[in-house]
């Protein structure tokens, strides 16, 4: 047996995007699987599988796999106040680098008629290292250039090197 101490992350970006929040909160809830990038499933066949979000609390933040049976939970959403703010509450199980529980809160702000704030916090806690905090980092920045890129018509950024 092995006993690790506890750790605690957090990490908040800012993302300016050339939209309303309406449509920003569109592609993060109802159009997700659309935008959402492949290398992001954790399994299932290209092609044949989807990602959902369920925007009610209790709802769930997953990916399906196709088959009717195979998928991963990513969450569960915990607060949803339509076009301003989205909470979920998720575990990472050892097998991807936990465990830990993970706390993402998505806020947007509509500073004027063309441009929409998405304001992104997420905090870990349980085992949380260094290099997971970096690999956090990473990914969730490409995520929502990803994001970002669909709303505004361009293309999806590259993984970065």
């Amino acid at each position: 047996m092995t006993i690790e101490p506890a750790h605690l992350s957090s990490l908040t970006m800012k993302i300016p995007i050339e939209s309303s929040a309406a449509k920003v909160w569109q592609a993060l809830t109802e159009n997700i699987g659309t935008w959402w990038p492949d290398n992001f499933y954790a399994g299932g066949t290209e092609g044949q599988r989807n990602f959902h979000l369920e925007t009610h609390p209790g709802g769930r933040m997953f990916e399906s796999w196709g088959d009717g049976v195979g998928g991963v939970l990513w969450g569960n959403v915990v607060t949803v106040d339509p076009h301003k703010r989205l909470e979920i509450l998720g575990s990472v199980f050892p097998s991807f680098g936990g465990p830990n529980q993970w706390f993402g809160t998505w806020d947007l702000d509509q500073i004027d008629k063309d441009t929409c704030v998405l304001t992104f916090s997420e905090s870990s806690l349980g085992r949380v290292s260094e290099e997971s905090v970096e690999d956090r980092d990473t990914g969730w920045t490409y995520l929502w250039n990803t994001m970002k890129a669909h709303i505004e018509g361009k293309p999806a950024p590259g993984w970065p090197e």
